[in-house]
């Protein structure tokens, strides 16, 4: 019996370590007659228990940075969004990274879907670079909301990101 739970305990660390980069969760180990219960692993609010995508309560994995971008009404431009993960951590190359920009009556991306199989998304060291190109509709100014998807990881453990809320100031004359 005892070579039953070190056999499950052997499969659980080998299915984990095969799946850091998968958003799959592991298989569960078997709990034994008479064996103790692992205590459950502590979650951030609202994510799913036993997610091994959430991270840890508290933590924020990556911030955006862009600058004001201003534009002439009719007129086209490219701004860019960075990426930047939290210390420990890179920008997933490896995922799929989907974006898709909400149009405000003064601006609105001239793409609908921005995504990292298209080259709208770079990697530029452990950054992500998304390049959003615009077009200025009418004077006017505020932040156009960007909705994405990404993967930020540490050595040990990736981070999948979904519908995160994101900003880009525009200002339109």
């Amino acid at each position: 019996m005892r070579n039953l739970a070190i056999f499950a305990a052997a499969w659980t660390t080998l299915a984990v370590a095969c799946n850091k980069e998968s958003a799959a969760t592991p298989p569960a180990a078997t709990a034994l007659p008479g064996a103790p219960a692992a205590p459950p692993a502590p979650t951030e609010p609202g994510a799913a228990q036993g997610d091994p995508a959430a991270a840890p309560t508290g933590d924020k994995q990556y911030r955006a940075e862009s600058s004001e971008v201003r534009i002439k009404a009719g007129a086209t431009a490219s701004a860019r969004l960075i990426i930047k993960p939290a210390a420990g951590l890179h920008f997933n190359a490896e995922y799929p990274a989907k974006f898709a920009v909400t149009a405000a009556a003064y601006a609105k991306s001239t793409k609908d879907k921005l995504t990292s199989k298209d080259g709208d998304v770079k990697i530029d060291g452990d950054l992500g670079v998304l390049t959003i190109p615009l077009q200025g509709l009418a004077a006017g100014a505020g932040a156009l909301q960007i909705t994405g998807s990404f993967s930020v990881c540490s050595n040990e453990q990736c981070y999948i990101l979904r519908d995160e809320k994101l900003a880009l100031q525009v200002t339109v004359q």
